[in-house]
């Protein structure tokens, strides 16, 4: 199997993983393994589409950093880290800089305008967790972060169900904008299991009693910085 992740300058990565994913270590729900699992998607697309391999590792390992500084515009506060970190023009010029900001800035699933550039719309189908557990574990802990008054289980599910659903498109489907067709099957796997609610409630359920076992969901309100 093809690993492009080969294909990548080792001095860029070697910044990256020295001074960029350090920064997730206080992330949860948008911690290194979310991180890896968008870098393994976004090189997947980047093969398929023939793009800049460097550019899409480092869109990839960029998109979340902002999420420390605020949740509703952390796209933006991302694109800017990008865009200020002095090491990136070392190999970057600045046309590169600007499509890669773009890119982050428009990676949100939520978004209803396509992406402004192929690495946008690249960024944004790789971020979609097509994993239910791995979904409900990353949902679940965000919701717990945002909302820490709630204790019910039933209203966490209620509010990222309905989330996560605003996401299908008019054809029923949960929306993405590229055509890679690997990924379009991981969608159609996904949606046949999230759309059984039921399933998806046990699912979600399964992740809540672990965590408040485990003394996950105390660290995830007093010691995370992701929201």
């Amino acid at each position: 199997m093809k690993n492009e992740i080969n294909e990548v300058s080792q001095e860029l990565k070697n910044h990256i993983e020295k001074n960029i994913f350090p920064k997730y270590s206080k992330y949860y729900s948008h911690g290194m393994i979310h991180i890896n699992n968008v870098i393994n998607n976004m090189m997947m697309l980047a093969d398929y589409y023939n793009l800049d391999k460097n550019m899409a590792y480092t869109i990839a390992s960029y998109h979340d950093l902002g999420l420390k500084i605020s949740r509703e515009n952390h796209e933006y506060e991302s694109g800017k880290i990008l865009e200020n970190d002095l090491e990136i023009k070392k190999y970057f010029n600045d046309e590169d800089i600007k499509v890669m900001k773009e890119a982050i800035e428009d990676h949100r699933g939520s978004r209803k305008e396509r992406p402004r550039n192929i690495y946008g719309e690249c960024m944004s189908d790789s971020d979609r967790d097509f994993d239910i557990k791995l979904l409900a574990k990353r949902q679940i802990a965000t919701s717990i972060k945002n909302l820490p008054e709630i204790n019910d289980f039933d209203k966490h599910f209620e509010n990222c169900y309905k989330y996560i659903c605003k996401r299908i498109n008019s054809n029923g489907n949960f929306n993405i904008w590229t055509n890679n067709p690997v990924l379009a099957q991981k969608r159609d796997d996904f949606q046949k299991n999230y759309l059984d609610t039921e399933y998806a409630k046990s699912i979600y359920k399964a992740e809540w009693n672990k965590i408040s076992k485990d003394g996950t969901m105390e660290k995830i309100i007093n010691y995370y910085e992701d929201y």
